[in-house]
């Protein structure tokens, strides 16, 4: 009998879904060693990296989103487990006289639980239900890595451009604390100053090296994600982040757009269609747990006895009332979560779309007004050293406080690239790190 255990239609549908949901491409390394999907990374890595190369590395490399492709093979084969019959009951027994005049009995019967023949349906039910949410469970964690390596990617762009910043102000201080020394050597300033601008000094070496650790562990956290080691983790990324649109769409309706997208309801609406079939079937093996038939045969005086033969448990402690309430109770508990659920999407969508405007709207304001504000005091102040009207002091002080600004806008446009992440990803259906559904391993397709 063939039994069809084959995961990749099932793999197939998750992989059309992620395409029309991101437009990217996911790839099942069942195999375990794909060159196709090794040399694509290393022909990627030889370019500058960018967020969507990084993206397409993930899909490729990810070792966990390999493993967790696997949950479509573990729910395949028990939705192929859950159509087969167990296998019947064979007894044997041969009984001898120490009489020689009395003739040895044979007893021999074939039993087959008729029971597990009615709970076909029921299990199939419940193993499909398993399959389906195994497979949206599947597009949200897809969408989880998309996500996060994006979030790593511009964490990662913004970290090595303020950590390039905070050289550029370590630069200044260590200029402003050599004019300082000089100047208190020819007797024109006090100790205080020259000791306040090595305090300056000091703290900016403390947070060149602090940002250095920072790019170190953005790096490396992006290297998890796309599965590389080895000489694959001499990679180049793109220097600069993304400007931010002229225009941010307002995004006025999202409610409704998030909750008629979202994968994360169907993941729980099928683990309740699960729990009820699950329940379904525990509950009819509880009332009925020996539904035995089959055919006997018994050997005596050299005449063989042939009949049909039969066992039933009686159901006279135990007709599964409890099991009934439990199954309630767990199933208005889920249906409850459920509900809950979608409460906290409308409420993720509201509070992501604030977060995207304010980020978007910052951002405008410090590349528009502050940063130029600024910059405009620096060149200013350069104007008036030039004119030995203000001292090198003011001068550098106002480069710091440019870089500064710099550095500000950077973080914004920052938390404005990952808040639009954030948002996007629940467009597509999931909200970022939420964990519904892990198929079971049901004790009754053993």
């Amino acid at each position: 009998m063939r039994v069809d255990t084959n995961p990749q239609p099932a793999f197939s549908q998750v992989q059309e879904n992620i395409t029309d949901l991101t437009g990217q491409n996911i790839y099942w390394d069942a195999s375990i060693q794909d060159s196709f999907s090794t040399l694509s990374a290393e022909e990627l890595l030889k370019k500058e990296l960018t967020g969507e190369y990084a993206v397409q590395i993930a899909l490729l490399n990810n070792q966990n989103l390999q493993a967790i492709y696997e949950n479509l093979g573990i729910a395949k084969a028990q939705l192929a487990q859950a159509g087969l019959l167990k296998n019947p009951i064979f007894s044997f027994s041969y009984r001898f006289s120490t009489l020689s005049a009395v003739t040895d009995l044979i007893d021999i019967s074939l039993f087959q639980n008729f029971l597990e023949i009615l709970l076909i349906p029921l299990k199939k039910r419940l193993a499909q239900a398993e399959l389906e949410a195994t497979q949206a469970m599947v597009i949200t964690q897809v969408l989880d890595v998309i996500a996060e390596t994006k979030i790593a990617f511009y964490r990662l762009q913004a970290s090595e451009q303020i950590w390039n910043l905070k050289k550029q102000i370590l630069l200044a201080t260590e200029l402003s604390y050599e004019a300082a020394q000089r100047l208190f050597e020819a007797g024109n300033i006090k100790d205080l100053k020259v000791s306040l601008e090595r305090s300056l000094f000091e703290q900016a070496k403390l947070e060149v090296a602090s940002w250095e650790i920072t790019v170190l562990e953005a790096r490396e956290k992006l290297n998890i994600l796309m599965g590389l080691w080895g000489h694959q983790i001499d990679w180049k990324v793109s220097s600069k982040l993304t400007q931010i649109p002229i225009e941010e769409e307002d995004f006025s309706g999202i409610e409704n757009d998030v909750i008629a997208n979202s994968v994360d309801l169907k993941v729980s609406f099928k683990g309740v269609l699960a729990t009820a079939a699950g329940f379904g079937i525990d509950t009819t093996k509880l009332v009925f747990p020996n539904l035995d038939v089959g055919v006997s045969s018994e050997r005596d005086d050299s005449v063989w006895y042939v009949g049909p033969a039969f066992s039933l448990a009686i159901p006279l402690f135990d007709f599964g009332q409890a099991n009934s309430a439990k199954a309630q109770a767990k199933i208005m508990q889920e249906w409850n979560q459920y509900t809950a659920l979608a409460i906290e999407i409308r409420s993720k969508a509201r509070s992501s779309r604030f977060s995207l405007l304010n980020a978007y709207r910052q951002s405008r304001y410090l590349e528009k007004v502050i940063v130029p504000l600024a910059e405009q005091i620096t060149h200013s102040t350069l104007l008036q050293h030039n004119a030995m009207q203000l001292g090198i002091f003011h001068l550098l002080s106002a480069k710091r406080e440019e870089l500064e600004r710099k550095i500000q806008s950077i973080h914004m446009q920052q938390e404005y690239w990952i808040s639009k992440v954030t948002l996007q990803t629940l467009l597509n259906g999931h909200v970022l790190g939420k964990q519904l559904f892990e198929i079971p391993l049901r004790k009754h397709y053993e």
